[in-house]
């Protein structure tokens, strides 16, 4: 067996595992982590898995593959699939709202619920795209409908609640550049794992161009037709493009200056360390203080060196 090629498979199903998610062969495949030049074949991580299987270095059952002592994720994976589309249909409810404010051109499921694997109690992070320059005016109007509508996460719960902290501006799409070390695979199983619900202009296919970058480091992963499959057709696209003709030359200065001095301190704080958890500027709006990237990155590598 190829030692390289064993290393990244073990380490491909270790990072599910650890997120409670057991692998198909096909998966392993789909996304094995492998940032080399070699060309990999279905038949040469077939067999690197027979023998991670032979070495007990991982468990096959009911067709899933996961670490010893973990066969209680297989259940858990069904349960949390059928939680996760229970909120995907709020989440597609709550997006055929948002998809009227202008100057929004597309929303997608992140985080877990973007694979099927959230937890009963997680909240709904959506990431949302908007019109060049007009990132602000977007991210206002929609936590305005959120809060009106009794949407947003509180002290008082969290379950179901729309997460609104990432957003960029459709000429800044690309996101390789909010990577926090080389490689960043957390980000990469991240960005590969968007779940598009409200499109508009070919958005999600120009998001797709732009992380082709993914490639480099999960090179048998593409975006499919199933992605698209809870997409939300526009509706009233000419209304909302009239009401955004209305829009006075001051509004998006307005809309910026009322949010920067709202912003909680411990956030102002953040997008001033340079660490890309926080980043705040006219083309991203990235405001996640428990980005835990670099921690995850870390135990990740560590399961490299086991494999």
């Amino acid at each position: 067996m190829n030692a390289d090629l064993g290393k990244a498979i073990f380490l491909t199903i270790s990072y599910f595992d650890f997120f409670d998610y057991p692998l198909g062969a096909g998966e392993i495949f789909k996304w094995l982590f492998w940032n080399k030049k070699e060309t990999l074949g279905g038949k040469d991580a077939r067999a690197a898995i027979d023998v991670l299987v032979g070495r007990s270095k991982i468990v096959l059952i009911d067709d899933f593959y996961f670490l010893p002592g973990r066969e209680d994720i297989i259940n858990l994976r069904e349960k949390r699939e059928q939680v996760s589309y229970q909120k995907i249909r709020k989440a597609r409810r709550m997006a055929r709202l948002l998809g009227f404010i202008p100057f929004i051109k597309m929303i997608a499921i992140v985080s877990n619920l973007g694979y099927l694997n959230a937890d009963k109690e997680a909240d709904i992070d959506l990431f949302i795209v908007a019109e060049k320059g007009k990132i602000w005016a977007v991210r206002f109007w929609s936590v305005m409908l959120m809060k009106i509508l009794g949407q947003r996460p509180s002290k008082k719960g969290m379950k179901d609640k729309i997460c609104l902290s990432y957003y960029v501006s459709a000429d800044n799409l690309n996101l390789e550049k909010t990577k926090v070390g080389e490689p960043d695979a957390h980000l990469c199983y991240l960005v590969a794992q968007y779940l598009p619900i409200y499109s508009e202009d070919d958005m999600w296919p120009r998001f797709v161009e732009a992380n082709k970058w993914l490639n480099e480091y999960l090179p048998n992963f593409k975006y499919g037709e199933s992605d698209r499959r809870f997409i939300i057709k526009p509706k009233l696209v000419w209304l909302k493009n009239l009401i955004a003709k209305t829009e006075l030359g001051f509004e998006q200065r307005f809309y910026k200056e009322i949010q920067m001095r709202k912003m909680p301190a411990e956030l102002k704080q953040a997008m001033h360390q340079g660490d890309k958890k926080v980043i705040v500027n006219d083309q991203m709006l990235k405001l996640h203080l428990n980005d835990k990237r670099e921690e995850i990155n870390s135990i990740i590598s560590n399961f490299s060196a086991q494999g």
